[in-house]
């Protein structure tokens, strides 16, 4: 069953970046490939991270450069199980490297924590991430945003539901909008308003103090 968020949020993009919709955003995942991905992990994935995986696997690039939850790009199934491969070879061999600073509900002791799962990457060093090992103080299937770059990590919602409500609700603030230089080479590639553009998270007033 396709989340009613997420109805929301594709009918403001078929209408304003019809381009995400038609090219960017993959096909529903197979349950071959939902098998694949579980197999991943030692702990269950949530459901409603599996739903959404079944309504869009991901995006591509091959026709448009789209991207999706806070203008991040929306991973494949492929590429979060790359994700996981590459941390894997990461970490092999080193000692544990924490986060220097991290929101309580998140386990901050492990930068390759194996239980968070790639959701949305920069293509640079910080991720959208499904953590399936919050602190005690934290929820099973939260959002987190984690900063390759200063090791910061960063609570953004309590689930995947709240991450696409928060999402559809931005959108109807008018925090979202398309980026003009990629129009002009017929993109659509969302950019967002300052007060939630979680790459640039050192502006927010909430979390300035981790720099």
């Amino acid at each position: 069953m396709t989340d009613n968020n997420l109805t929301r949020i594709i009918s403001w993009l078929t209408i304003n970046a019809p381009r995400i919709v038609e090219f960017s955003l993959n096909k529903p995942a197979t349950d071959e490939q939902i098998s694949k991905l579980k197999s991943q992990f030692d702990k269950e994935l949530p459901e409603d991270f599996i739903n959404l995986y079944k309504t869009y696997n991901g995006m591509n690039d091959e026709e448009n450069m789209g991207n999706f939850f806070y203008a991040l790009p929306f991973l494949s199934i492929d590429n979060i199980i790359a994700d996981k491969e590459f941390r894997i070879s990461q970490s092999k061999d080193i000692t544990t490297i924490p986060l220097n600073h991290f929101d309580k509900e998140i386990d901050g002791t492990n930068f390759y924590n194996p239980n968070w799962v790639a959701l949305c990457f920069d293509g640079s060093r910080s991720y959208l991430r499904l953590d399936l090992s919050p602190s005690d103080t934290g929820a099973y299937g939260q959002i987190i945003f984690v900063d390759g770059d200063y090791n910061v990590g960063l609570l953004i919602a309590k689930s995947i539901t709240e991450l696409m409500a928060n999402f559809a609700n931005d959108i109807d603030k008018g925090l979202y909008s398309l980026n003009e230089e990629a129009l002009e080479d017929d993109q659509h590639f969302l950019e967002v308003d300052t007060q939630i553009d979680i790459i640039n998270w050192h502006k927010i007033e909430k979390w300035k103090d981790y720099v």
